[in-house]
């Protein structure tokens, strides 16, 4: 293959390929190898959530998802057939980001997408090549492929990253304990046409006394179902489209049809993480590092914003901008996120499928009530939508995230560690802009607000990011008419800075200008 990669990825699902596309943006040479014939022809996962379609947006390919999927802007908690309550999605989340619904598309799309933006820039995925073994050394990972025609084959790159599932020979290789269970309950997931007289492009969460199914709007007139295996098919190694159909509206206590099966399969639902994201210079992310249960739709989105945060920091390491401690950032940040998402979606999950009376009462009647309430508040609404589309994942204990904060802010301000605000401000000209559209994802982007008073420290803040200018993008924003919500959102009064990261989380902020602090902040991580 000539030149060796600076980083070899094992796998090419969502996680492995965005890794990828991320690389390739960042001018990181590499090699993504699949043990695989090509792309899941199977849906699998389904929901694309506001965080991780706005990391698309960010490599200008939103609008292909955008035109192939299907919006979701409202979940529905049913109970015997009625609906119990209504989350409207669009409406919690119209203020928080450009994206403000579930997006379904089948995984196989999602994957031919990224696989269509890598050749688009000249790479390609390594198809029916696979991992046999791998050794490291303070310099290097030395590791054996295999390709299926060509034979073994010995490469070497300064970085390897296991994205290859929950059944990751990188982490098994690595001896890192894959610690958590698998439930004792068989789900079905099926992908049909479902006849009934409700929105086509909404979610429903479905409870009656008998089973539990969930319904996720797909293209093209279909749905997502999944659900309980009835008991007197559970043992049967396949189950097919006439076992989940006969009855099903009875068990569910719904009027509903379903016909024209696409795909069905039969599965036990998981919660695993591992007890490290790392060991030397290998990494590991996505399903190789944390798998959980179906509750939210987490896996897939997560498994991206894993590749999307250790992508920039593997690439300032390389170009020998970044010091370190960069790289532990990675597991310091991703390991907690993943041990919370599997706590919570264990929880969530065990409510959910539990024959505990109490828990059925408070699944059926409490609920809904608790619900009810909870709606009415918009900060309860606003933690739901966060949560839900992992735009409220925050960082503020990484290393990233210490001694980054200069001058007295108000406690609603964005802090480091968070992401970075969806905001709406005008410019000069009058033009509508959204601030994380500036953001561009390759280097860091130092916002610098301004009167535009020569004695201002704005210039020494400029000439400070200018040491480092292979990686800062610098961009001063005066206080207009068209920014004052802007500098009053971000907590600015007259004068201060934001410094963003790539993957769009604040590094850093001022309220006020103080060039040193500045200064001895960066120097903590990065190299001149």
């Amino acid at each position: 293959m000539g030149d060796n990669p600076e980083v070899l990825i094992i796998g090419a699902g969502p996680t492995g390929l965005m890794l990828a596309c991320q690389l390739t943006r960042l001018g990181i040479k590499f090699r993504i190898v699949e043990k695989n014939k090509g792309p899941t022809i199977q849906s699998r996962a389904l929901a694309i959530h506001a965080a991780s379609i706005e990391i698309f947006s960010q490599m200008g390919i939103a609008d292909k998802f955008l035109t192939l999927g299907k919006r979701t802007k409202a979940i529905n908690y049913f109970v015997k057939g009625k609906i119990a309550q209504r989350i409207p999605l669009s409406e919690f989340g119209k203020l928080l980001t450009e994206f403000p619904f579930l997006l379904m598309l089948e995984q196989s799309k999602t994957e031919r997408l990224l696989i269509e933006f890598l050749g688009q820039h000249g790479h390609a995925v390594e198809w029916q090549t696979e991992l046999i073994s791998y050794t490291q050394d303070a310099d290097q990972v030395h590791a054996t492929i295999k390709h299926e025609e060509k034979g073994e084959e010995i490469t070497k790159a300064d970085y390897l990253v296991g994205a290859d599932g929950a059944k990751s020979i990188v982490r098994r290789m690595l001896n890192i304990p894959f610690g958590g269970q698998t439930y004792p309950i068989n789900l079905f997931v099926l992908d049909c046409k479902v006849n009934w007289n409700l929105a086509d492009d909404e979610m429903y969460i479905a409870f009656s006394d008998y089973s539990f199914a969930g319904f996720f709007p797909m293209p093209e007139g279909r749905c997502r179902i999944i659900g309980f295996v009835p008991k007197e098919v559970s043992e049967k190694e396949d189950i097919t489209f006439e076992d989940i159909n006969n009855g099903f509206s009875k068990r569910m206590q719904m009027d509903v049809a379903l016909s024209d099966p696409h795909w069905i399969s039969m599965y036990h639902a998981h919660h695993r993480y591992v007890s490290q994201f790392r060991t030397g210079r290998c990494f590991l992310a996505g399903d190789a590092a944390h798998i959980h249960s179906p509750v939210g739709a987490q896996g897939m989105n997560t498994g991206l914003q894993d590749a999307f945060n250790l992508a920039w920091k593997l690439a300032f390491i390389l170009r020998q901008k970044g010091k370190g401690n960069l790289l532990d950032s990675y597991e310091e940040e991703r390991l907690p996120f993943a041990k919370r998402l599997v706590k919570t979606t264990d929880r969530a999950f065990g409510i959910t499928v539990s024959n505990n009376p109490f828990l059925k009462i408070m699944r059926m009647k409490v609920a809904p009530r608790m619900l009810a309430l909870i709606l009415k508040l918009n900060f309860f609404s606003g933690f739901i939508f966060k949560n839900l589309s992992q735009i409220g994942i925050r960082y503020e204990q990484s290393l990233l995230s210490r001694n980054a904060s200069y001058g007295s802010f108000k406690s609603n301000a964005p802090k480091p560690g968070e992401r970075l605000p969806y905001i709406k401000f005008e410019d000069a000209s009058a033009k509508l802009l959204n601030l994380q559209k500036k953001v561009n994802g390759l280097s860091l982007h130092l916002f610098i607000f301004s009167t535009n008073d020569p004695q201002s420290d704005e210039k020494l803040l400029a000439d400070i990011a200018k040491k480092y200018e292979s990686v800062i993008t610098t961009e001063v924003i005066y206080r207009i008419s068209g920014t004052k919500n802007l500098y009053t959102s971000l907590g600015i009064s007259k004068t201060g800075c934001y410094l963003v990261r790539p993957d769009l989380y604040i590094a850093y902020r001022s309220n006020g200008l103080n060039a040193n602090h500045l200064k001895d902040y960066l120097s903590t991580f990065l190299v001149s």
